[in-house]
């Protein structure tokens, strides 16, 4: 076994055993020297004389084991396995401490040479392999003045394996206290981990030394037949290790797996608790990766995740680790930093480096990614806890549209109650726990009721009625909003069927979220409950947020032409929260415009908001689209509305959601009428801010407004930047 002490860890702790590091390193290769000069210099080098050519082929062995090493990477480290192992220690049987450690450490120095290692690394390597032989021999004279005789291996095959034992012992705690004071480890700890597979590899290979010097002193012939073995032994353990390189390492771009993730977080996190130091955990995604996918193929996409690894390595200490999680999903672990501004950087570097362009398959591609970060201990103190808040900051990240997201409890949607309100939910859907109350929509000028709009609640049996904004979202994230929606839609259906049959003929509208978009059944589902209650398409508008058809902008296009062929209609809810353009709003089968209520609250105090309600309506109406006003919470609010031209109004100032059977209820009790300053509001917008256009004829509709008391079926709609 070999260490690699120059490449090992770039940046050290500053703890106490990583600044005895470069001490120990010095004091091995200081320690293996001297015992290199003076074993060869008093060494009986006769043994040679008399068997020269046996020598000279134990000497090609050794060295042809040193070139062929066993390279595998474990724990961030570059360990080798060799097989020169076993014919150094049959030299020292054969020929002595001096020739033995002669060519074992001058094999050593050929290799590092070869391979251009560090100076530091070439002198403690060939020092320990010095030390170790040496303390060998040190044994086997205890019992038998060396070299031994091929006769006499026999009888002493007890003494043999000790001093075995002790070769691989002093070499396996040399090379492995290293990596492990390099990084500022317990040596013990790190030590206990490596001693078994160091024992199943070079320890094993040990065994075979005594048969060599047998088979070497009946025919020299024997010899490089029990090479042949011996490097049967390196195909397998090769194969081993391959095999448990794959184990742990994902196929397509070599990082660490999922696996050797949690074994190395595992580790810092156990340095990070005894050092006091932080650590930070990072998750990213690329954003809009599946276009990748679906326009250019998937070997566009390989190539591209195979080049993701290299580049973020550029930013990264050999003492991070970086993996794959699986699609283009990627971990880093950031140890021994000094807290999140540190994670905060490399974020920022991250971001930096992915700007620049990938080529893949003579391609070039934009990459933009987004990063979920969690810090030990604030976040949390296992690997399982720091791992699903790096990703539930990454899933805010993401809806947010921001480059990196730092984990926040009290943003943390992702609970054990939330989870297991997620299993309730699904039994709530199948056993009629869900119902619809209905907000009213009102012509203007004239206060006709038009239609009616049907927001989802849950009668939870221990909760009470959870408003939408609770369980919404939670289907989303867990597959339930197609069977949610399918239900709302159901029972719309079933309360227009029961008006209608009494001859209350109104409209009634259903909000659909992003998911509902693309789920290719939806169509054929809707016509199979507009048969199924015996109603016309005509009967049933559907709402679609802005900011859905922006994130779903083609299938969206699709699904929306296929429910349109039915004959149903479809608006545009939340508009001027998506920022669509206007190219793209005209190729759209919609048939209004729904003005988000954040621009008509403020409209009558805000410039701003003014501009945007009121242009909005004018570009609605010159492309042939009608608009709904929502969030009309006051009669001056209507009155501005109306002269600015637009079609319906639509809030608590109008009327609040009620159950079904209270709708009819409700519009008998009275009406918005036409007053007689409309005609006038119409013919001068000015005086019209000052004159009532409508009046609500019931009693209660101008008392304040119960903000609480409302809301929309709608899922959580989150402001996305342009």
């Amino acid at each position: 076994m070999s260490a690699n002490p120059a490449t090992d860890f770039v940046q050290p702790s500053t703890s106490a055993r990583a600044r005895a590091y470069p001490w120990y390193l010095g004091t091995v290769s200081a320690a293996g020297l001297l015992a290199l000069v003076l074993v060869t210099a008093s060494a009986d080098w006769g043994s040679v004389g008399r068997s020269p050519w046996e020598y000279a082929l134990f000497v090609v062995f050794i060295l042809l084991g040193e070139l062929m090493p066993i390279r595998i990477a474990r724990r961030g480290n570059d360990d080798a396995v060799t097989v020169s192992t076993a014919f150094a220690f049959a030299a020292l049987l054969a020929f002595g401490a001096g020739p033995a450690i002669a060519a074992y450490s001058g094999a050593s120095v050929v290799f590092d040479v070869v391979n251009r290692s560090p100076a530091a690394r070439l002198a403690f390597n060939a020092g320990q392999y010095a030390l170790s032989l040496a303390a060998a021999a040190w044994v086997l004279g205890l019992t038998h003045e060396l070299p031994y005789a091929a006769e006499t291996i026999p009888s002493h095959l007890l003494v043999i394996f000790g001093a075995a034992a002790l070769s691989f012992l002093v070499n396996t705690v040399l090379a492995g206290a290293a990596p492990a004071l390099r990084r500022g480890a317990g040596v013990l700890s790190y030590l206990r981990r490596d001693l078994g597979f160091q024992l199943l590899t070079s320890g094993l290979l040990l065994a075979i030394s005594p048969v060599i010097v047998i088979a070497a002193d009946a025919s020299l012939a024997l010899v490089p037949l029990l090479f042949l073995p011996t490097v049967a032994v390196y195909m397998a353990g090769r194969q081993s290790l391959i095999s448990e390189y794959h184990a742990s390492h994902d196929v397509l771009t070599g990082l660490p797996n999922r696996l050797l993730l949690h074994d190395r977080l595992e580790h810092d996190l156990a340095l990070a608790r005894r050092d006091g130091t932080a650590l930070c955990v990072m998750i990213l995604d690329l954003d809009d990766f599946k276009d990748v996918n679906d326009t250019l193929g998937h070997l566009h996409g390989d190539l591209l995740l195979q080049a993701i690894g290299p580049r973020l390595r550029e930013v990264l200490r050999e003492t991070d680790t970086l993996a794959r999680l699986g699609g283009d999903e990627f971990a880093i672990v950031l140890p021994g930093v000094s807290g999140l501004e540190d994670a905060i950087t490399v974020s920022a570097k991250i971001t930096e480096a992915l700007e620049r362009p990938f080529t893949a398959a003579g391609m070039w591609l934009d990459v933009r990614t987004s990063i979920g970060i969690a810090c030990f201990p604030e976040d949390g103190e296992d690997v399982g806890i720091l791992l699903r808040h790096a990703d539930v900051a990454l899933y805010k990240a993401k809806s947010s549209k921001s480059a990196w997201e730092v984990y926040s409890a009290d943003e943390d949607e992702h609970t054990r109650e939330r989870l297991a309100l997620a299993a309730q939910l699904r039994r709530g859907i199948a056993n009629g726990e869900l119902e619809l109350h209905y907000q009213p929509k009102f012509s203007l000028p004239a206060g006709e009721l038009r239609e009616v709009e049907g927001l989802v609640r849950w009668r939870h049996p221990q909760l009470g009625l959870l408003a939408p904004d609770t369980f919404i979202p939670l289907a989303e994230q867990t597959g339930l909003i197609s069977p949610l929606t399918e239900r709302v839609l159901d029972e719309a259906l079933r309360q227009a069927r029961s008006w209608h049959d009494v001859g209350f003929d109104i409209r009634v509208s259903v909000n659909l979220s992003t998911r509902n978009l693309v789920d290719r059944g939806l169509a054929t589902t809707l016509q199979g409950l507009l048969g199924k209650w015996r109603l016309g398409a005509s009967a049933l508008q559907l709402e679609i947020t802005e900011s859905a058809l922006i994130d779903e902008a083609r299938r969206a296009t699709t699904a929306l032409e296929a429910l349109s062929s039915l004959g149903i209609r479809l608006a545009i809810d939340d508009f001027g929260t998506g920022y669509s353009s206007l190219t793209y709003l005209k190729r759209l089968p919609v048939s209004e415009i729904k003005i988000d209520r954040s621009f008509v609250a403020n409209m009558l105090t805000s410039r701003e908001d003014a501009v945007i309600v009121r242009s909005t309506i004018e570009l609605a109406r010159n492309l042939g689209l009608e608009t709904t006003a929502e969030g009309v919470e006051e009669e001056s609010t209507c009155r501005q509305l109306t002269a600015w031209g637009c079609d319906f109004a639509q809030g608590f100032f109008l009327g609040r959601p009620v159950k079904g059977s209270d709708v009819i209820r409700e519009a008998d009790r009275g009406r918005f009428v036409r007053d007689s300053a409309v005609e006038a509001g119409r013919e001068n917008p000015t005086q019209a801010e000052d004159t009532p256009l409508l009046a609500a004829v019931r009693s209660g509709a101008g008392r304040p407004t119960d903000r609480s008391a409302g809301g929309t079926a709608r899922p959580v709609r989150r402001t996305e930047g342009p």
